[in-house]
């Protein structure tokens, strides 16, 4: 008789001693960034969307870049929108804004 009598094959067993150490390692790394983002004032389920929002704001509130014209700032808007980092919303106050001179 073989020493392992129950019936089960080594690789079976290596296989879930394998599955259950990555689910525990996963586990805790999941952990570990929800409390990383909760410790920096972010949603862990909206993280993304959360910084795209403070990035897009910050790069419309900022001063015009020097010797950049209107249609190359209107482009760049443009291509944020398109790229889905600013809503409508944004992509008509920032035009407005700097279709005043802002």
């Amino acid at each position: 008789m073989s020493p392992d009598s129950s019936g089960i094959p080594g690789w079976f067993i290596a296989f879930l001693v394998f599955a259950a150490i990555f689910t525990v390692v996963g586990i805790g790394i999941s952990i570990w960034k929800f409390s990383v983002l909760r410790s920096g004032g972010l949603n862990p389920l909206i993280a993304r969307e959360q910084l795209a929002a403070k990035l897009s704001q910050s790069q419309l509130g900022a001063p015009p870049a020097a010797g950049k014209s209107i249609e190359q700032r209107l482009a760049e808007l443009e291509d944020l929108y398109e790229r889905g980092v600013i809503s409508d919303a944004e992509l008509t106050a920032a035009r407005a804004k700097i279709i005043a001179g802002g």
